[in-house]
C-alpha cells in the first residue's frame, strides 16, 4: 500500500564530447552482471508501521562508448522498462540490508500501487530517460555527470558522481542519484492522514557492467 516506485525505468544516458585522440570502444551492458535499484524511505509520525522500500529494474539494456586508455566517456545509453520494476523482493531487501520483512500480500499491494495511475502510471509512461549535458573529470576514475532526467513525463536537470573501472574487456560504472519524487509530478504515498508515508526524497543506485563489443579509430 505504499510506494511509489520512482524509478528506474528507462535511463538514457548520453555523455557529451568527442575525443580527438585514441580509440573509441563500444561496450554492451550485461543485465546479468548489473543492477539498477531505487530506494524509498518511510516517514510520518507513525513511520514504524511502514517500510523502507527497494525497487529493482528487471529488464534493461544499453551500451557505453568509452576510451579505456584516456578513461574518457563519449556516450552511453541505458533503457529500462517501467513495467519490469519489482518492489521489495526478499533477496533484494536482504542484499540492501532492509531487515523488516514485507508480507507477500502487502508486497502485492505495493506492486499494484506502484504501477497504478496514481503512482508511476507504467502504461502511460513506459520509460525514463537521462541525457547528459556535461561531463567533468574529477579524481582518478571519477566523473561528475550533469544532464536532464525525464520521468513520469517531466524533465529536470540532475547531477551525479560516478566511478569507472576497466578490467580486461569490461567497464564498470557505479554511482547514485538523489532526487525528489514531487519534482517529477509524482505524489509520494501517504496514508492515515500522513501518519504513514514515503519521504519525498529517493535514491537511484546504479551498478553497471558492460562488455567490449568493438572499437573504432577516431
Amino acid at each position: 500500500m505504499k510506494i511509489l516506485a520512482v524509478i528506474v525505468v528507462a535511463l538514457n544516458l548520453l555523455f557529451c564530447g568527442t575525443p580527438s585522440y585514441g580509440e573509441t570502444s563500444f561496450y554492451q551492458i550485461d543485465p546479468n552482471k548489473s543492477e539498477l535499484v531505487a530506494r524509498l524511505f518511510r516517514g510520518g509520525f507513525a513511520e514504524f508501521l511502514g517500510h523502507n522500500h527497494v525497487i529493482r529494474a528487471t529488464e534493461f539494456s544499453g551500451s557505453i562508448q568509452f576510451d579505456p586508455e584516456n578513461h574518457s566517456f563519449f556516450a552511453a545509453f541505458i533503457e529500462v522498462k517501467t513495467a519490469s520494476l519489482k518492489a521489495d523482493e526478499p533477496e533484494i531487501r536482504a542484499k540492501h540490508k532492509l531487515e523488516k520483512k514485507v508480507r507477500d500480500k502487502d508486497r502485492k499491494k505495493i506492486q499494484n500501487t506502484m504501477e497504478s495511475a496514481e503512482q508511476l502510471d507504467v502504461k502511460k509512461f513506459p520509460v525514463m530517460v537521462f541525457k547528459a549535458t556535461k561531463v567533468e573529470k574529477q579524481e582518478k576514475d571519477q566523473y561528475r555527470i550533469h544532464g536532464d532526467l525525464t520521468m513520469h513525463g517531466v524533465t529536470r536537470p540532475v547531477s551525479l558522481l560516478m566511478s569507472a573501472k576497466t578490467e580486461k574487456s569490461q567497464v564498470a560504472l557505479q554511482g547514485s542519484l538523489k532526487f525528489k519524487q514531487s519534482d517529477f509530478g509524482i505524489k509520494p504515498f501517504s496514508a492515515l492522514f500522513g501518519g504513514v508515508k514515503n519521504k519525498d526524497e529517493a535514491i537511484l543506485i546504479i551498478d553497471i557492467v558492460a562488455s567490449l563489443q568493438q572499437s573504432s579509430a577516431n
